[in-house]
Order: structure tokens, then C-alpha cells, then sequence
């Protein structure tokens, strides 16, 4: 009996539903969306371990960027914060003895001018090939026996493409 009386109402509903009007827009509309993607600016600093200057020749160093992936108004660079005077130069302390020093001048070009601390030594964006700066540091001269070492501190950060400074291309 409940069947029967669940199908009478189904199809009372279904014939009700069948004689309704049914109103429908005749124009066409149309809406959009949005997609979108963000990908975050990186890059990864390269600088080596160490660099073993010279008494009587140049030598160069390397400082660079691994990856880079930033958007077309940015661009990496790379800056001294510490480890190198007003002057250019960086001082090697001898570890056995600290009141023996020496120091190498360093320089963007060899025989260019000498670098200061803060100093902007590379910038990179993404069309920069290769993605490396070389550091010159003058030769030591007359070093007296024993085992120097000295440090030089770099920061890498991205900057706009408005920021002016030297380039690393």
C-alpha cells in the first residue's frame, strides 16, 4: 500500500511538473575566469671555499650565481659587506702569529680600480650569460713563512632592475 501511494505522488509530481512553464533567458551571456600561476624569484650564490693568492702573480677569483629564475624586472647582485678596507684591500693574518699580516688588493678588472667594502661586484638578471663575476687580487709580494687566511663576506639579494650598480654581464 505505501509503494502504491509513493508512486501515486511520484507521478502527480512528475505530470505537475511536466505542465509548469519553464522560462529560459533568449540572449547569450557569458562569464570569465581567471587562471593564474605564481612562481617565487631564486637563485642560488656560488663562491669558493677559498682562493690561494699568490707573492708574485695575479690571482682570480670566482663569484657567481648556479641558478637563477627571477621575473623580468628583477635582478640578483651581489655585494662585499665585510672583509675588504676602504682601500681595496683584504688583510691575511697569519694564524700562528696575528701580529703578521699581509694584504692583496682586490679588483674587478685586472689592474682596474680597487673594490671597496659594500661595494656591488656582479649582477645578474635572467638573459645574463655566463652567470659569473671574476675577483683579481693583486699579487702579495715579499710574505714572510707561515699560514695566512683572511675572509671576505659576500650578500647576494634581488634587487629592481632600476637599481643601478656594476654588472656581472
Amino acid at each position: 500500500m505505501k509503494k502504491k501511494m509513493f508512486a501515486a505522488m511520484m507521478v502527480a509530481v512528475m505530470t505537475a511538473g511536466m505542465v509548469m512553464p519553464v522560462s529560459a533567458d533568449t540572449g547569450t551571456s557569458s562569464e570569465d575566469i581567471t587562471v593564474g600561476y605564481e612562481e617565487e624569484s631564486t637563485y642560488m650564490l656560488s663562491v669558493p671555499r677559498d682562493v690561494t693568492l699568490s707573492e708574485d702573480a695575479v690571482t682570480t677569483g670566482t663569484v657567481g650565481l648556479s641558478t637563477i629564475n627571477v621575473s623580468t624586472t628583477e635582478k640578483v647582485q651581489i655585494t662585499v659587506t665585510s672583509g675588504i678596507s676602504s682601500e681595496g684591500a683584504v688583510t691575511l693574518t697569519d694564524t700562528n702569529d696575528s701580529e703578521n699580516t699581509c694584504t692583496s688588493i682586490v679588483r674587478l678588472a685586472q689592474g682596474g680600480t680597487p673594490l671597496t667594502s659594500d661595494a656591488v661586484i656582479a649582477e645578474f638578471t635572467m638573459d645574463s650569460d655566463p652567470l659569473t663575476a671574476n675577483l683579481y687580487f693583486d699579487p702579495l709580494g715579499n710574505v714572510p713563512a707561515g699560514t695566512y687566511s683572511g675572509q671576505i663576506v659576500y650578500q647576494a639579494s634581488i634587487v629592481s632592475t632600476d637599481v643601478s650598480g656594476v654588472t656581472g654581464e
